[in-house]
């Protein structure tokens, strides 16, 4: 009789929450509401100072919102990008000393010519300005011209350690021969110091004179490190199957090869370094933008880690065990209606933004918890 009764009192709280309002499975009030119209919003990053900057994929665009949610209507940057399938712009990421320099890293795919390739690129540009914000003194720093033709596998993803090196995904443009090849920058992870106003390959890297950090990756997307342990984190998408949530090492193979088979979470013998995804999903659902939850709006996701799938649609909260290198849950976040599908990343009101593409050709929507 009591567990009858507290299930109706439960029944009778869920029942009293407003439309788009959800309560999760550990008991987080949270309303999902729309943040903001974009078009095609890949990546994400906000400012110390809480403004929000994201890329449109195929319009070549960097868009600006301020801390108080308006929306710039001028770009602060447009680039001529080739956004056919999966290539366009891409990550974001905040320079390290941002709070000085007020630079910002982006990695998009620069259109081609009738002599030349579509060049994936990065690049490192400023912001100037006040009631209008625009970018200026903009800096290729690496370029990979996509020489197979093939319009998937770019990769993409940009992130910062706390030592101030940069790590740039990129993926196998679509051989699979490439990313088990060390000469060849394709299927890897790398890793750059920034130096003399370029990109140089750390002392400590674990390939000599290499900016390889870890390799085997069909097409690694989000990165993310770990507030507690320190440790890299990426989503890795698969063919078939095998989709993943990896944990990464320095000169660990993550296994994509010619004529790959079906794994899973099992290791794969044969490999040198290999260490085997903390999460493998068959059939795929597309893992995209990865994030960790550090902020103290919500105490019970604090440290965790939350990721969208392209595919399902679903905003995936992972929580990880105590030595950080296994997981201890993979839980949907209830939505609604409304679709992850792109990056997320945590706003300094403690809400999840994330983008997707099935509302007014675009949007970013936010999780934003509730008090009780």
């Amino acid at each position: 009789m009591k567990t009858l009764m507290l299930c109706i009192a439960l029944m009778m709280t869920l029942g009293a929450l407003a439309q788009g309002d959800f309560r999760s499975a550990d008991g987080v009030l949270y309303r999902v509401e729309r943040y903001a119209v974009a078009n095609f919003p890949v990546g994400m990053v906000f400012t110390p100072q809480g403004e929000l900057l994201y890329s449109e994929k195929a319009t070549g665009k960097v868009r600006y919102v301020n801390a108080g949610g308006r929306q710039q209507p001028q770009a602060v940057l447009e680039l001529l990008v080739d956004g056919l399938q999966e290539r366009g712009m891409q990550g974001m990421a905040l320079d390290p000393d941002y709070e000085n320099s007020r630079q910002v890293w982006l990695f998009y795919t620069a259109s081609g010519t009738a002599r030349k390739y579509p060049t994936n690129k990065v690049l490192r540009f400023r912001l100037e300005g006040g009631a209008a914000v625009e970018a200026v003194d903009a800096v290729e720093f690496f370029s990979l011209p996509i020489d197979t033709g093939y319009l998937v596998h770019n990769g993409g993803g940009l992130e910062f350690d706390a030592a101030g090196h940069l790590y740039v995904s990129i993926g196998d443009y679509g051989d699979p021969s490439r990313p088990q090849d060390l000469s060849l920058p394709h299927g890897k992870i790398h890793r750059f110091a920034i130096q003399d106003g370029r990109l140089a390959i750390p002392a400590d890297n674990p390939f000599a004179d290499s900016s390889v950090y870890a390799y085997g990756l069909r097409n690694a997307f989000g990165l993310a490190f770990d507030p507690l342990s320190g440790r890299l984190f990426a989503t890795e998408n698969g063919e078939h199957c095998d989709d993943e949530l990896n944990l990464i090492f320095p000169a660990f193979n993550y296994g994509y090869r010619a004529d790959y088979e079906c794994a899973g979470s099992d290791y794969v013998p044969g490999l040198g370094r290999y260490f085997p995804p903390l999460l493998s999903y068959t059939p795929t659902i597309a893992p995209v933008g990865i994030t960790f939850y550090d902020h103290p709006a919500i105490p019970q996701w604090r440290n965790d880690l939350f990721f969208c799938g392209w595919n399902d649609g679903a905003l995936h909260h992972v929580r990880l065990n105590s030595e950080r290198n296994k997981t201890v849950f993979d839980r949907k976040i209830e939505l609604g209606a409304v679709r992850c599908r792109l990056d997320v990343a945590v706003g300094p009101d403690g809400a999840i933004y994330f983008g997707t593409v099935d509302a007014d050709d675009g949007a970013i929507y936010r999780l934003l918890p509730l008090n009780d």
